[in-house]
């Protein structure tokens, strides 16, 4: 199976590697070369394929780095928490959910800490050449823009690190073999001070937009989104005690991207939660930054990867959403379904009702999707029903089908080669700042202002969910909010760190849940019942450094 799938994608990734424009990702030959920085094309394919090269939850390879056959195949770092489940013989399943992790184990880990720092060393080598190309190359202006992009992608990657592992070498240089390469590690404070430290520095020597042309590069919004995340982990239970202080500095740097007044949520059509996720014109105004893709010179392929077609048409279905997910989407009344004065949710009649974002998100029983009308019975296959997905291992796993990202094609289209999706990663958007500052603005105070309602609810207005009710307790906000970042940053790899930063094990260690729908001729019969277990010991909030970097470098051991 697995030379099957090694054969299948061989197009994909020669496909993938093609490049134009930002996404170019062909390296010039040598990075030292002296022509490089004598010419402003080199030097902008060479910032190019610096972008180019940054991992998001489209392009991971889930097998191990360098193994593109498996590009997403198994999902991204959502598939280890409750939201998903994901295929058998996965790494994400084997090690991170049974908490199985050590530094030799998982491959799909040690991408994070490899990849990072290819990226930190193009960043570094940017920084050191470009303050010295000649003035007829690039204007001093242009020049201090490279800089502070190059200084913003390795501010980003560094953070990416330390919320990973905890900890990681903070390397300001391009090193060679001569030098000492036994770097200390910082902590992740110190990462984070340095975080904030660039940002503070250099965010105002880049633009607050882009023409067209060059949509993609680093801007200030995306500078100072940085800080605010940052800001954010730093203060979360993980990294600190209950500190006001702390949180308070989280919510003044959300409120500087929202004090820019360049962003907005997205509220373009009938279903824009949805929309906003393919629209790459300048008309979506909630993208901060993103990882941009295009085809057919480099797509991803989630579609193959992810989605779940009827008939078995080629997509391989390697990410299952979870009961435990569904049961997150409220009642169009704003209320949870497990609130007992809940009198518009029916066990019997599930997905009636619910937030809208659950229906641009998911694929369930009697929905449609790609012209099929979906049955997710599970004691027969409903002749009455044109998509027929029997709920197993490898298909429709916990009842359900991922939809957000995934572009609805026709049933005809070629996904092995052919065709391949490029829609854009979004690393940073709108809504997430607006929930870190009421996040941040609800633990810095001992009950939630009215700032903290309005932020939250802008976020809800867009889906049509009514505002939270007044009066609520800062237990109670948090509760709330927590909810909403699981529902509107669904699949963008949040949910993984905020369980961990929130030192929320105990969410990791619950069973997953999956819908079963037994058909008795007359009516259907709807029953959650467990799909697996989950193991979290807390031992592993932070990713061990693998082994194979520890050996390099044995300041990286505990």
């Amino acid at each position: 199976m697995k030379k099957y799938k090694n054969l299948l994608l061989a197009l994909f990734v020669a496909l993938a590697s093609g490049c134009s424009d930002m996404l170019d990702i062909k390296p010039t030959s040598f990075i030292s070369d002296e022509a490089i920085w004598e010419d402003k094309v080199l030097i902008d394919k060479f910032v190019a394929n610096t972008y180019g090269s940054m991992l998001c939850g489209f392009n991971r390879c889930t097998a191990g780095f360098g193994q593109n056959w498996s590009m997403s195949w198994a999902g991204n770092m959502d598939s280890a928490t409750d939201d998903f489940a994901s295929v058998s013989d996965s790494p994400i399943y084997t090690q991170l959910n049974k908490d199985a992790i050590t530094a030799q184990s998982c491959p799909f880990v040690s991408e994070i800490w490899i990849q990072e720092y290819l990226v930190i060393r193009k960043c570094n080598t940017i920084i050191e050449r470009v303050a010295g190309v000649d003035d007829k190359v690039l204007t001093a202006k242009e020049k201090l823009r490279i800089d502070a992009e190059a200084r913003f992608l390795r501010a980003f990657c560094y953070f990416d690190l330390g919320r990973t592992f905890g900890k990681a070498p903070l390397i300001f240089k391009a090193q060679n073999l001569e030098e000492d390469l036994l770097v200390a590690p910082s902590s992740f404070a110190e990462i984070v001070e340095f975080v904030k430290d660039e940002c503070d520095l250099y965010a105002d020597n880049l633009p607050l937009t882009y023409p067209e042309e060059e949509a993609g590069h680093a801007t200030k919004g995306a500078f100072l989104a940085l800080k605010s995340r940052a800001l954010l982990y730093l203060a979360s239970p993980l990294n600190s005690e209950d500190d006001a202080r702390k949180w308070d500095d989280a919510a003044v740097a959300a409120q500087a991207v929202m004090d820019l007044h360049v962003y907005e949520l997205y509220k373009v059509g009938e279903t824009p939660y949805r929309s906003m996720e393919f629209d790459k014109t300048a008309a979506n105004k909630e993208v901060i930054f993103e990882r941009r893709f295009s085809f057919p010179e480099a797509p991803h392929n989630i579609h193959m990867m992810w989605s779940l077609d009827a008939e078995d048409a080629g997509s391989w279905n390697g990410l299952y959403p979870t009961q435990n997910l569904v049961d997150a989407y409220e009642t169009i009344d704003g209320k949870l379904i497990d609130d007992p004065t809940n009198t518009m949710y029916d066990a019997q009649d599930p997905y009636s009702n619910r937030d809208a974002r659950f229906y641009q998100s998911i694929i369930y029983n009697g929905s449609t999707w790609e012209t099929y009308l979906m049955s997710m019975v599970t004691n027969t296959v409903d002749p009455s029903k044109n998509g027929s997905c029997k709920p197993r291992l490898g298909k429709a796993r916990c009842g359900y089908g991922p939809k957000k990202f995934i572009e609805e094609l026709d049933p005809s289209t070629n996904i092995y080669g052919g065709y391949a999706q490029s829609n854009n990663w979004p690393y940073f958007r709108y809504a997430e700042v607006l929930l870190n500052y009421a996040e941040a603005k609800n633990e810095s105070l001992s009950v939630p202002d009215e700032s903290v309602y309005n932020a939250v609810n802008e976020v809800r207005a867009r889906s049509n969910q009514p505002n939270l009710p007044t009066g609520l307790s800062k237990e109670e906000m948090r509760k709330r909010i927590k909810n909403e970042r699981r529902v509107e940053l669904l699949l963008e790899e949040h949910r993984f760190y905020d369980l961990r930063r929130w030192k929320d094990g105990n969410v990791l260690a619950e069973p997953i849940m999956g819908m079963n729908i037994y058909n008795n001729n007359i009516t259907l019969k709807y029953e959650i019942s467990k799909v697996e277990d989950r193991v979290f010991t807390g031992e592993h909030y932070y990713l061990p450094i693998p082994l194979s970097e520890q050996e390099k470098n044995p300041l990286l051991k505990e």
